[in-house]
């Protein structure tokens, strides 16, 4: 196989890939390039000051807000503007948050491939992202309890239940100002069910809180 039909075959699949849509005052371009979780890349194409303009609308900065990466530390922002750097003059950079660029209408299909190179070497910036441990599902619990709380200063982690005994036992959280009137709470995680059910069923079995003071 020479060079041109490895040239036309690639043309050929590039272009039976590419979908172009018609969307509010421009339109949507998706490319047969993936982020990181395969999903196709789609940039908008719309007209601006008398040329065009090519941007990925944010959807890139968002996808790396859900991946918890800090946007605004100092070596993000500054990997940001190098990913970007292939732009030069006509980069979107004054749109915080977007990766685009602007140019004439003769230059739409090497603003569409600088954008998406910039595009994939913005998303790379996921794997900045510091490694967290996984939340433990107590934890989670009571992060949720004191969310709702009317007032989150009086949620108590690790609070001890009464019992009938006169010792205590540990639940997971209790809620309320003062002992008579907590509420409390102990999380049933779904690793072990039948185990974590009768630790609940002993614990609230064993104490005098009425029972609508206690929750599973």
């Amino acid at each position: 196989m020479d060079g041109s039909k490895i040239k036309a075959s690639l043309l050929s699949q590039v272009n039976d890939v590419i979908d172009v849509r018609e969307y509010g005052h421009g339109h949507l371009l998706t490319l047969p390039l993936a982020f990181y979780d395969d999903d196709l890349i789609t940039l908008f194409v719309e007209p601006y000051e008398g040329g065009v303009r090519v941007s990925d609308q944010g959807t890139t900065a968002m996808r790396l807000h859900m991946a918890d990466l800090d946007l605004d530390a100092p070596r993000v922002a500054e990997a940001w503007t190098r990913s970007v750097a292939n732009l030069g003059s006509q980069s979107m950079a004054t749109d915080e948050g977007v990766v685009g660029g602007w140019g004439e209408d003769s230059q739409v299909g090497r603003l569409v491939l600088n954008v998406a190179e910039a595009v994939l070497r913005v998303d790379q910036l996921r794997w900045l992202a510091s490694d967290r441990r996984p939340v433990r599902f107590r934890d989670r619990v009571v992060r949720t309890i004191s969310a709702i709380a009317s007032n989150p200063e009086q949620v108590t982690p690790n609070a001890p239940l009464p019992q009938s005994s006169g010792r205590t036992r540990q639940v997971t959280a209790a809620v309320g100002p003062d002992v008579d009137n907590r509420v409390y709470a102990q999380a049933m995680g779904a690793s072990n069910r039948d185990q974590a059910a009768e630790h609940c069923y002993y614990v609230f079995k064993h104490t005098q809180v009425p029972r609508e003071r206690v929750l599973a």
